[in-house]
């Protein structure tokens, strides 16, 4: 969908309330009075068929056809069956967006048996109309005076806005949140949501300047993709936190079947949020404790925490719960604990959590915070207080506000009891400390912040250098494109085989047989022990033995060095084979040596598809550990070094493979590197529909795959745009010299330290409008990570052989909006590089790219001394006007037609 018309649902100059009287229940009357009691500025009128002249003294009209005046906004209040008529009239009569607060229009059908919803969609498809809703609560913007919902009460102001899918939930909210003094920006839900989706309202938000952050509460992600999208992009200037229902089959309106390999549908929306870099939270309360820690609290730098209490008791508890959750203690400098020692008994704990004694007082509680602002290896501190006898807890409080209010740390608090230390809660919340009822609450909080920090972290991070395996991705392709030709569904082992080690992934050789004494003969070759699995149609499905369950049936019998044993082994595999798959056709046996590897050590690695969120990659134990450790961890392709990582770092077997494995270090690299080939082949062959390699082995030389099988089927898109290759390209400049065109990588950023590095101050302040002397990593990682689907940046570069790296010669990059109507470039050019035709290689490129995938118009800002890019603009056919309000030169380039007149009105083309 598009940000299309949004603007008249968040800013109308004029409602109309379909449905409202003055009876006390009626939903419409309900709107009615709350937009009155707001003092909303702009026309309001209603309509209602029993031909009222006024409803609470606000005009009434009879049909949507003796409107006087065309409203920006329709509210929808009349029963299920008028509202499909109603919205074609409206629409008809140029409305341009409704909120339809009418439940049960899935539920009622039509003369034709469909849910009227449905009729509603295609209506508003039809005409171009936005719905909110149906069955939404309405809409709140306390900034414009706008309540248009049946809430039992306003909303305060603030710079937060809420997303929520229930009207009842909504209103908890609501009244939980003014109870805590948080406002908010704008307030809505979603309803059915039969056209306006979440990530239409993300990419509004986004660029709204009054919301600092965005609540989502939400059943299911429909469009996987946009959300994402829409999300990153907002994640980097706001707080997304996110709260997801329906986690189990037992609370789904509709439970879906998971896909192959996952055992827990929940574990798609945790990767799909962590890739997105929302913070998720598991209820409303510990959304808004999240956001009261996010919003509060100052800016993590280190993720570490020092705990203050006057008790051991309380600071064990808080201990507890911060290692549970994955959190760290500081370890203070020996400078503290000597400054602590002179100021504590000498029975104190010597360590972190301190325990300051049951009788400390203000001055103690500011001595201790002094102590901690003078060690730099502290950064977070949590100040917790246990009622005493001795001390006041409002004095201590007021100590606390005084100490932290020029200080460096990110102080928050913990008070516990209730009746004597409301006061201190109170005036920790007035002076904008973050304050916490519980050790555990206050804990989980930090983590919040913790989490947050690393999810951002996760989005700007620069990948490690990779260099792919050698491999032969047009055989792998050959393989699977014949398969699907003659409609199989799954690929031959010897097949699923070959496409892992075209690859570049290393693989236990095999010999295949067809009966037993072709195992023996293959056994007495080697002269050592072997390993037999049987073949069969069935087992060549991925993921197959955690649906059959390890204990009943094995496919493969270990370490026969025998003749007769491997004899009986193939009976016993044989009958097993038969009692457990008699439909499915004996395919064989393969055969392979033992393998020596680190015991107890083996990867499940694989993919899978899900019919929303498309191909996962999933990363865990090997065998029957799987669904009892529960260690099967979820990321969406693709992947680099980094992301990698973190997936691999979420497992059990993470752990074991750092404390258990020869080479530690390596064998992570190359657990990695295999999951980095897994998500590139799901995206050069995306007929693979599943792939599962078990197990993956460790020896003194590496990892190495035993086994593997792949399904194939239709493709399907990613959920994220994986790295454009096909817009790489070679080029030569006017010296004769080549360069390669491409879409920029995250491993870029080196080489964009070194480009900036040979730029000229004039260049530098040509491109940004001001002198940079450098650039911080975060920066340099914006402007090399990207998601090629709102931002495009091509750069031209070169190889310095000597160097082994490629260099950087030029840059042109756009930003393009969420409706995909404006695209804003940039380009900057190494100053020994003008004069070779770079700036306009790379900008046909980019233009050529922008019109291909429809966007309206580029546009641009030059400053007027740059004469250089003017002359360029012109030439490919940029107007060029002087901006008096920004002392700039603004550049535009019509690309494609408009389609809509929402676009020329947005573009303000008469």
């Amino acid at each position: 969908m598009s940000t299309r018309y949004l603007d008249a649902l968040f800013n109308p100059n004029s409602i109309c309330i379909l449905g409202a009287s003055e009876r006390p229940q009626n939903l419409g009357g309900m709107v009615l009075r709350n937009l009155l009691a707001s003092h909303y500025p702009g026309k309001l009128i209603v309509i209602n068929s029993r031909e009222y002249e006024q409803v609470h003294e606000i005009q009434c009209v009879a049909k949507v056809s003796k409107l006087d005046f065309i409203p920006d906004l329709a509210i929808v209040c009349t029963p299920p069956e008028t509202v499909p008529g109603l919205i074609k009239q409206l629409a008809k009569e140029g409305v341009r967006t409704a909120i339809i607060l009418t439940g049960g229009l899935s539920r009622t059908h039509s003369k034709s048996g469909r849910p009227l919803m449905y009729s509603v969609k295609e209506i508003a498809r039809k005409f171009g109309i936005r719905i909110l809703g149906p069955n939404t609560i309405g809409l709140m913007v306390p900034s414009r005076n706008i309540n248009a919902t049946y809430a039992h009460m306003n909303v305060l102001p603030g710079k937060i806005a809420f997303i929520g899918q229930s009207g009842t939930i909504a209103s908890t909210v609501i009244d939980w949140a003014f109870a805590r003094g948080v406002g908010f920006s704008h307030f809505l839900t979603l309803g059915d949501g039969i056209d306006i989706d979440p990530d239409d309202l993300i990419d509004y938000l986004a660029q709204d300047r009054n919301t600092k952050a965005i609540l989502l509460h939400f059943e299911t992600i429909s469009n996987p993709g946009r959300f994402i999208s829409s999300v990153r992009a907002a994640s980097r200037g706001k707080i997304v936190i996110g709260v997801k229902s329906g986690r189990v089959p037992e609370s789904q309106w509709e439970p879906v079947d998971l896909p192959d390999g996952i055992v827990n549908g929940d574990d798609i929306y945790d990767a799909v949020l962590r890739r997105a870099g929302v913070l998720r939270v598991q209820g409303l309360d510990e959304m808004f404790d999240a956001l009261e820690t996010l919003t509060r609290m100052k800016p993590i730098k280190q993720d570490h925490l020092v705990v203050l209490c006057n008790g051991f008791g309380p600071g064990v508890l808080a201990v507890d719960r911060l290692s549970s959750l994955g959190g760290e203690l500081t370890e203070l400098s020996e400078k503290s604990l000597t400054a602590f020692e002179d100021m504590l008994p000498a029975y104190w704990n010597h360590r972190n959590p301190i325990d300051l004694d049951y009788n400390a007082g203000p001055k103690r509680y500011e001595d201790a915070l002094e102590i901690l602002e003078k060690d730099f290896t502290v950064s977070n501190v949590l100040v917790m207080y246990a009622p005493s006898l001795t001390e006041d807890s409002l004095q201590i409080a007021d100590s606390i506000i005084r100490k932290t209010r020029r200080s460096r740390l990110n102080v928050f608090t913990c008070w516990l009891g209730q009746s004597t230390i409301r006061e201190a809660r109170e005036a920790f919340f007035e002076a904008g400390i973050p304050t916490f009822s519980s050790p555990e609450k206050a804990i989980q909080a930090f983590m919040h912040q913790v989490n947050h920090n690393r999810s951002q972290k996760l989005l700007r991070e620069t990948p490690s250098s990779y260099t792919d395996h050698t491999v032969d991705r047009s055989h792998a392709r050959k393989i699977v494109a014949k398969a699907v030709q003659k409609g199989f569904k799954t690929l031959a082992n010897e097949k699923a085989r070959q496409i892992v080690s075209d690859y570049g992934i290393p693989v236990v050789k095999s010999w295949y047989c067809s009966d037993v004494e072709e195992v023996v003969r293959v056994f007495k070759s080697l002269g050592k022990p072997v390993n037999v699995t049987l073949l069969h149609d069935r087992g060549s499905y991925p993921f197959l033995e955690e649906k059959t369950g390890r204990g009943r049936y094995k496919a493969t019998l270990k370490r026969l060095n025998d003749e007769q044993a491997i004899i009986a082994s193939c009976s016993l595999l044989f009958s097993q084979y038969q009692e457990h798959f008699p439909e499915s056709a004996f395919l064989g046996y393969a055969v392979h040596e033992s393998h020596q590897h680190i015991g107890g050590l083996g990867f499940s690695l694989g993919i899978t598809r899900d019919p929303v969120f498309g191909p996962i990659v999933v990363c865990g134990a090997a065998g029957a550990s799987v669904n009892v450790m529960a260690d099967r961890h979820l990321s969406l392709p693709p992947l680099n070094m980094v992301l990698a990582r973190d997936l691999l770092r979420q497992t059990h077997m993470y752990k074991l493979l750092k404390e258990y494995s020869y080479q530690p270090e390596q064998d992570i690299r190359a657990v990695c590197e295999t999951l980095i080939t897994m998500s590139q082949m799901v995206i050069d062959i995306p007929e693979i529909k599943g792939l599962e390699i078990l197990p993956l082995l460790f020896n003194r030389d590496g990892v190495v795959a035993v086994d593997m099988s792949v399904e194939i089927a239709a493709p399907v898109r990613l959920a994220i745009q994986p790295y454009p290759e096909e817009l790489r390209e070679w080029t030569t400049l006017r010296s004769g010299r080549k360069v390669e065109l491409r879409p920029i990588r995250g491993e870029d950023e080196p080489a964009h330290v070194r480009f900036h590095s040979k730029l000229s101050p004039e260049s530098i302040r040509f491109r940004f409008f001001h002198y940079r002397k450098s650039f911080s990593h975060d920066e340099l990682a914006q402007m090399v990570q990207i998601d090629y689907d709102r931002e495009m940046v091509f750069v031209a570069v070169v190889s310095d052989d000597s160097a082994s790296k490629d260099e950087t010669l030029g840059v042109v990059r756009t930003w393009t909006d969420a409706d995909n109507l404006q695209a804003e470039f940039a380009v900057i050019i190494r100053d020994d590089m003008k004069g070779e035709g770079l700036g306009r290689l790379l900008m046909d490129k980019m233009v050529e790219y922008c019109r291909s995938r429809g966007t309206v118009e580029m546009i641009g800002s030059v400053l007027p001394e740059n004469e250089p890019m003017l002359k360029l603009a012109r030439k490919l056919g940029f107007t060029v006007e002087f901006n008096h309000e920004e002392e700039v030169m603004d550049l535009r380039l019509p690309l494609n037609k408009t389609s809509d007149e929402w676009q020329k009105a947005k573009l303000g083309i008469a």
